[in-house]
């Protein structure tokens, strides 16, 4: 049975190709021995070019160094080429201040990938079973685990699991029937680690339940990962399309399926920053969304998501306070405005001047008569004079007309004349000394990067 079981596996994920040259993740307990014992066995029928074993001593027992010694026995007894590494992990987990668990698997897996690339091998295969994908599946349940609910795969990448329809049981008594000896991992059985206590107390008590519980999780991972499997794909390729910006335009994604819509910001924000905000932060985003005017969510302590209007875009925060710095500007100077990082020049047109005033925003000209002007940040009680309007509204008001973003407002420069705001730098003039077929004083003003025009 456990045979049929395997090489159904094989042939059903395609696991293994002609001339394939494998690498076995290898313990020594029961699941690894059954898994080298059945690659040795076909490999022939495979066609495999060649097998060997890998073996990382953690350092973690007493039984350790024998472990070791039955991996090289191991190896002798079926002439399977053994690869070895000793590692001290709980001096790595210490130093790298990481968790046994995680300390152990990241040693395993370098260690698999340094002998691979040095030995030329395709494929890892590794001894995860059925039993292992139910605990998995609880494991990452009971952590309220989105992703981790669909367990693993058959294969993935260029990891192989031709154990995957196969339950523990089953592999114990295949070990039994073939007179195949395998070591025992004592810390199998401590309920202090967290996978142990759901494979010794939870899942007995599932399984009291419903009998058939691994051929029914075994359905639900395949469904979980086809759903997952198209909506990542899906949710990548609308990201890739928002790939040039640096901000996702609102008005697009509120038309999509909020479950495609917190996997593009989720995507989104990861490719950034490589940070994945947790499902409580999505939560909060997704309602922030739905929030009108400037809405700001701290991702980690230096950075924001900010929702402005219909864009939403991530910020390092740095405070701009406000800046009581004025400079003044006379006809024919340049200036540097440091808090914007823009040049500001003040001139007297030409007949070319004025044709590019009226298609850039980076040109505006005023008909005035003076040489002096300030150019200064907001103050409290700021007003502004749009077109159209008789009376001055506040400038507060205009820079949320203007959808500029809470966080650059005080580092915005107004230029001035009087007590009257002339020019939202770069982004609105006044209604005050318009230009007319009539004027005689005509002063431009001209920003020099471009990109500060918006």
């Amino acid at each position: 049975m456990i045979e049929k079981k395997f090489l159904k596996a094989v042939k059903d994920f395609s696991l293994i190709q002609p001339k394939d040259k494998i690498l076995i993740a290898f313990s020594g307990g029961p699941d690894s021995v059954v898994l080298s014992f059945l690659l040795k066995k076909f490999q022939a029928y495979f066609k495999i070019e060649k097998i060997s074993l890998a073996h990382l001593n953690h350092s973690l027992r007493e039984e350790s160094d024998k472990d070791e010694e039955f991996c090289k026995d191991f190896g002798q007894k079926y002439d399977i080429p053994v690869f070895v590494k000793k590692v001290d992990v709980k001096s790595v987990a210490k130093k790298e201040k990481k968790s046994i668990e995680e300390a152990g698997r990241e040693e395993r897996y370098k260690f698999f990938k340094e002998i691979m690339e040095k030995e030329n091998f395709n494929k890892l295969a590794t001894a995860h079973h059925l039993s292992d994908l139910i605990e998995t599946m609880f494991l990452w349940f009971v952590q309220g685990n989105k992703k981790g609910l669909k367990g693993f795969k058959p294969n993935e990448e260029n990891i192989i699991r031709p154990l995957y329809y196969i339950k523990k049981e089953e592999l114990l008594e295949y070990c039994h029937k073939n007179d195949l000896s395998y070591v025992i991992d004592k810390s199998n059985f401590d309920k202090r680690y967290l996978r142990n206590k759901v494979r010794l107390d939870l899942i007995p008590i599932a399984k009291e339940i419903n009998h058939s519980l691994e051929e029914s999780l075994l359905r639900l991972s395949f469904f979980q990962s086809v759903d997952e499997d198209f909506l990542e794909i899906y949710s990548k390729d609308i990201l890739k399309s928002l790939q040039e910006k640096d901000y996702i335009d609102l008005n697009y994604l509120n038309t999509l399926h909020e479950a495609v819509k917190y996997r593009v910001i989720t995507n989104w924000i990861y490719e950034k920053t490589r940070i994945y905000p947790s499902y409580q932060k999505m939560l909060n985003i997704l309602k922030l969304l739905k929030m009108g005017g400037t809405k700001a969510l701290h991702l980690q302590e230096n950075l924001q998501l900010i929702k402005e209007y219909d864009k939403l875009y991530l910020n390092y925060t740095q405070k701009v306070e406000k800046s009581y710095k004025e400079y003044k500007l006379k006809i024919g100077q340049t200036i540097f405005i440091k808090e914007q990082g823009i040049s500001l020049t003040a001139f007297k047109p030409t007949e070319k001047d004025l044709e590019e005033m009226k298609k850039s925003k980076c040109i505006e000209c005023f008909d005035i008569d003076t040489d002096e002007f300030t150019v200064r940040f907001r103050k409290e009680g700021d007003r502004f004079l749009p077109f159209g309007m008789k009376r001055e509204k506040k400038l507060k008001d205009v820079f949320i007309d203007l959808k500029i973003p809470k966080n650059m407002r005080n580092s915005i420069p107004l230029l001035v004349f009087g007590d009257k705001i002339l020019w939202i730098v770069g982004y609105k003039r006044s209604a005050y000394y318009p230009v007319t077929e009539n004027s005689q004083n005509l002063i431009c003003f001209k920003v020099k990067e471009e990109q500060n025009c918006n």
